[in-house]
């Protein structure tokens, strides 16, 4: 298997904001598509160091982004369908349940944020509910705390919100995931598709993010949606 250090120094281009002098990596989806395809073993031992609370100060940058980006080319979104089902449950106030759904989600994709946030809340609900087990219910609370923060670190990475340099995303979920337990935004007042960006309109800012709006690349999003419609017998049209 070749050396990977070299690969994924072309998988990243460094851009700095004009707005925050923030500097960032923006993620080029064909490089990282062909890295997977050429080194799909690599990549998915990425993923397991990344979500080891252990062992994840041994990867680099460019590591975290080919791990958190190039997972969705493993399992080409698979866990979308189940997604739905958790989120449904868990709009419902069924966090139990969510929690349980939220299993299959991770097994297969474990860096799914909103699976994570499932499991998250549901221990937090436990820690509350079974005080004598406390200790070990924070332990796993630690454990998918950490997993989500360094994902949404990784995220935070490619971009600034601008919409010339909008945050990667895979998922629906990443966006507001980010929003509130990255930078402690709850409300949106809008959205629209603008090219291959979402847009969010902000009903607050505060002094982590200080934008009216804040932009998200969903061209992963729409690839995948539309491949598990076609999958499904659909047109691939995904509705938004």
């Amino acid at each position: 298997m070749r050396k990977l250090c070299v690969f994924t120094l072309l998988l990243l281009a460094i851009a700095v904001s004009a707005q925050t002098d923030k500097e960032f990596m923006t993620v080029d989806w064909g490089k990282i598509k062909a890295e997977v395809e050429a080194n799909p073993q690599r990549v998915q031992q990425l993923v397991d160091i990344f979500i080891n609370v252990d062992t994840d100060t041994t990867l680099t940058a460019e590591d975290k982004i080919l791990a958190v980006y190039g997972r969705t080319y493993l399992n080409n979104g698979r866990d979308l369908l189940m997604e739905f089902d958790m989120s449904k449950a868990r709009n419902e106030g069924k966090f139990d349940k969510a929690a349980a759904i939220a299993d299959k989600v991770l097994a297969s994709n474990p860096l799914n944020t909103n699976a994570i946030v499932s499991k998250i809340y549901n221990f937090r609900i436990l820690v509350n509910k079974e005080p004598d087990k406390s200790w070990i219910l924070n332990d796993s609370l630690k454990v998918y705390s950490v997993r989500l923060s360094r994902i949404l670190d990784t995220i935070f990475m490619t971009g600034d919100g601008s919409k010339e340099y909008p945050f990667s995303v895979t998922t629906v979920g990443d966006e507001y995931n980010l929003l509130q337990f990255f930078f402690g935004i709850f409300k949106v007042n809008g959205q629209s598709v603008v090219g291959t960006c979402d847009r969010l309109v902000l009903g607050e800012t505060n002094k982590n993010y200080l934008s009216p709006d804040i932009y998200f690349d969903v061209k992963r999003v729409f690839e995948i949606e539309k491949s598990m419609f076609e999958s499904q017998g659909g047109d691939g049209e995904v509705k938004k």
